[in-house]
Order: C-alpha cells, then structure tokens, then sequence
C-alpha cells in the first residue's frame, strides 16, 4: 500500500509539471496526453475516443445508459471505440485538481500483442468476462502504475521520450492485458472481427456527421443483419445506433459553436435541416440553448 501511494504521487507530480493548461495537454509522445481539470462539473455529454485514461488524483465519475464507471486515483478506465458519455467531475479545486494520463488505444497493436502473448503460454488460459462492453475500469496494479511513471518521467528529456515513449506504451497495454482485471479486454480483443465491424460502422458515423446514414446502411456496411447490427451495436456502445448518431452530432455541433461558428451552421454541419428541430434537441441535451453555449 504505501509503494502504491509513493507512486501515485510520484505520477502526480510529474503530471501536475507537464500540464501547463487546463483540460487535455499534448505531449512529444503522440499517443500520450496529460489531463488538468480544476473545477466541478455536473453530468455533461461528451464522446471520448479509444483511450486508456489512469487518474493520479480526483475523481471523474462517466455514465452509460444509468450505468456509472468511475475512475479517481490509483484507477483506470479504458475505452476500446469512440464512446458517448455523460461525465461528471467531483470534489476537484484549483488546488486539488483532477490530474490524469490518457493512452489512445490502438486495437491493432493491442490485439497482436495479445497473440503473442498468447503464443507463449500452454493451454488456454483465456480470462472469462460477461459481455462485449466497450468500455471498463479496474484498479492499477503497482506494475502498470510503475510503467506509467517511467512512461511520463520520459517527458524531461526530449530523447527519452522519443525513443522509449513508445516502449513504454507497449509494457502499459501488456501489463493492462496480464491484469487479472484484463479479462474483459481479452475478450474485446478475441471478438476483434465482431467489435471491428462495429468500429467500423462507428468511424462511417463520424465521417458522415453531415448526412442521414440510415441503420440499414449501417448493417449493410459491415455485413450484419439490422437485428444482428442493433444486439452487437448496444452490447458495444450500451447505446442504439440512433441514440449514439444523435449524441455524436449534438456533441460535434457543441464542439463549433465553441469554436465560433454560428448556431445554424453548426446544425447543419451535422445533419440538421430544420434549426428549430436542432434548437429542441440540443436545448434537450445540454439544458440550454445553442445561441446561449
């Protein structure tokens, strides 16, 4: 126990140094962000790509069709596609903020190192999960907590980070993996041309935020019946495909009113004809008007 909490703070500190700005941080290792968050937030929507994220203080609480996954310090999470949440941060101040390291998860790299390590081993040793969620969090064992230190020490020297970054990343997945908690990741990782189809039907969405891709397409697209593409769609995204294409798209429009763009351009930008049928649904999502973000 106090090894873990040696470490935890040691990861906390050499987050809260190489997070300069609120909210996520780029760093030299491109698979590698840092993240600050200094102020309580209420459930907000929000899509976050494939990642692992590991908390080195605070507490973010994320949620999925009533169900709640939380990760806080000495926790990670872990998101094997694109996932629509509503997160929620508590208890977190300037002076106690969260502060967090997030991993873009690349199913390609996990999935073969997978193999490999499954190439080494005698008899099928296979970790029993109960569902193809895509999503999971567990507690940090002290190896992966450890290879997250050593992967962000990395960052005071710009040769290190470039030439062991990536290493470093491959020890996280393989310590994630060996886990005794990895057992849903396994079974993500087994069930690679199911979860890829959906990943697939997923990355149409995002490119075509613009147009109306009905679920008929969508199934077509991966080759899965309609009834068979809705099963796999929510076991994998714990949302239909309707309730996931309507988040992502409110989500995104959020994203370019930020950015500057007016209201009616941001609906239209993804997929809305009719500004008041924009207007309702975000007012419905976010609680308050576009023309008031």
């Amino acid at each position: 126990m106090a090894h873990t909490e040696k470490k935890l703070l040691q990861l906390r500190d050499l987050i809260d140094r190489h997070t300069h700005d609120e909210g996520l941080n780029a760093t030299p290792i491109a698979n590698l962000i840092a993240v600050r968050a200094s102020e309580e937030q209420c459930r907000t929507p929000a899509v976050y790509e494939p990642m692992l994220i590991l908390a080195a203080q605070g507490r973010k609480n994320v949620y999925l069709e009533g169900e709640r996954f939380e990760y806080g310090a000495g926790q990670f999470l872990a998101l094997f596609t694109p996932m629509a949440f509503e997160c929620e941060l508590v208890g977190v101040t300037v002076e106690q903020p969260l502060l967090a390291i997030g991993i873009r998860l690349d199913r390609h790299r996990l999935a073969n190192l997978l193999l490999k390590m499954e190439s080494t081993t005698q008899g099928d040793n296979r970790a029993e999960a109960d569902n193809s969620s895509g999503v999971f969090s567990a507690p940090v064992s002290d190896k992966l907590l450890d290879a997250a230190v050593r992967l962000m020490q990395t960052l005071d020297d710009a040769t290190e980070a470039r030439v062991l970054g990536e290493s470093i990343i491959d020890e996280i997945y393989y310590r994630i993996l060996s886990d005794e908690q990895g057992g849903a990741l396994k079974l993500l990782l087994r069930q690679h041309g199911q979860i890829q189809q959906i990943s697939k039907a997923v990355e149409l969405l995002h490119d075509n935020l613009d147009k109306a891709v009905p679920v008929e397409e969508l199934a077509s697209t991966v080759n899965m019946s309609v009834s068979g593409f809705h099963k796999k769609f929510k076991e994998v995204m714990h949302l239909s495909p309707l309730q996931y294409i309507k988040l992502i798209r409110l989500n995104r429009a959020r994203t370019y009113i930020l950015e500057g763009h007016s209201v009616s351009d941001a609906g239209y930008r993804v997929g809305y004809n009719s500004p008041a049928q924009f207007s309702r649904e975000y007012k419905r999502q976010f609680g308050v008007a576009p023309s008031s973000t």
